[in-house]
């Protein structure tokens, strides 16, 4: 019967040979993407030119001061109530049902056209126009609806 193995040696790497082995990676890695190195080396170099990394390197220098001014513009009255407003109409917009989102939009696209077609037409409209509109059923259907949306709003009011 064999004898068990009881000294294992275990190979442990200088540094000098760490080295050598991750220099070797690299160097393959770099083979590996070159095109993309190019390419970032030469979207460093636009930068450069342009000024933007030495904005970036002064912006990190200073971020402190950066941040405290943000923080001083963003706790102004006027930019919190812009904030809540904002959240208001997120939540306005999540209560109302796509689909009468999608027929307003689309009924409001049409009634923009047809309005920019009266104007350009110059035509007047008179009093007996008006009786005349009142009785075709599109123009009855917007004013029951706009009649319905005054009476919400002013039992909300």
């Amino acid at each position: 019967m064999a004898r068990p193995i009881t000294n294992i040696k275990r190979i442990e790497l200088t540094k000098p040979e760490q080295n050598r082995i991750a220099l070797h990676e690299l160097e393959d890695s770099v083979a590996d993407h070159k095109k993309a190195l190019q390419s970032l080396l030469v979207l460093i170099q636009d930068l450069e030119n342009s000024g933007v990394l030495e904005i970036l390197h002064a912006a990190l220098n200073s971020k402190e001061k950066i941040a405290s001014i943000a923080l001083e513009q963003i706790l102004k009255p006027s930019v919190l109530n812009k904030v809540k407003n904002a959240m208001t109409a997120v939540g306005l917009v999540g209560k109302i049902d796509p689909d009468q989102i999608g027929a307003l939009v689309d009924a409001v696209v049409v009634g923009l056209q047809r309005g920019q077609e009266n104007l350009e037409s110059n035509k007047k409209v008179g009093v007996f126009e008006l009786v005349k509109a009142l009785r075709d059923p599109g123009v009855n259907r917007a004013l029951a609806f706009v009649l319905g949306l005054l009476q919400g709003l002013g039992e909300r009011l």
